[in-house]
């Protein structure tokens, strides 16, 4: 909702796209099943593809190559391998979103190819920036502290594209002479490198 109301401000038209991973349990089920389904069609995989085959292989199903977006469209989608959990938190979650009127599509092949993501991952895109229509994207990570040394924390976040934000909002709004000046400053020397 805090991104919906920033591109509201900003007077921008972004898309959102929503998926879930599931919980470490129902994920790790479901990344046996694309181990399986992606070793089936190992012949016809990119260099890419099968090194993410060994180590992550959630992050074939984001592949950008032609060539296999046929394999990538026919592979198993994580919703139907999601426990009980997780299928009840995505759907509060839509509940919510249809609630503050955002719409939204569910993008079974959205994935982050880090392991401390859990449940939801989304995206903010648009059709104006060609190939690099993300602006911005985030998602649960309950298990990254905690990957960190320390006790679970529930936690979610989000990362923007600042050139691809500022691509896209029309300069003309910050004209008015009564908006402030922006500075940026380096607080520190760790800062600057």
């Amino acid at each position: 909702m805090l991104c919906s109301h920033l591109w509201e401000a900003f007077d921008i038209d972004l898309s959102l796209e929503i998926n879930s991973l599931g919980t470490v349990e129902s994920r790790q089920r479901y990344r046996q099943v694309l181990v399986d389904y992606f070793n089936s069609h190992k012949a016809s995989l990119d260099e890419d593809s099968l090194t993410r085959l060994e180590n992550n292989p959630l992050r074939i199903l984001d592949s950008k190559n032609p060539e296999i977006r046929s394999i990538i469209q026919a592979a198993p989608v994580m919703n139907d391998y999601l426990d009980d959990e997780s299928a009840e938190h995505f759907q509060e979650l839509c509940s919510i979103l249809d609630a503050a009127n955002i719409s939204y599509d569910i993008n079974p092949r959205l994935v982050r190819g880090l392991d401390y993501y859990g449940k939801t991952v989304f995206e903010w895109i648009t059709n104006q920036l060609g190939a690099q229509g993300t602006v911005c994207a985030g998602g649960r990570y309950d298990g990254l502290v905690e990957m960190h040394g320390s006790h679970a924390t529930p936690a979610v976040g989000f990362a923007i594209g600042m050139e691809r934000l500022l691509e896209l909002i029309d300069e003309n709004r910050f004209e008015d002479e009564q908006t402030p000046p922006i500075y940026l400053v380096v607080a520190s020397q760790n800062a600057q490198q």
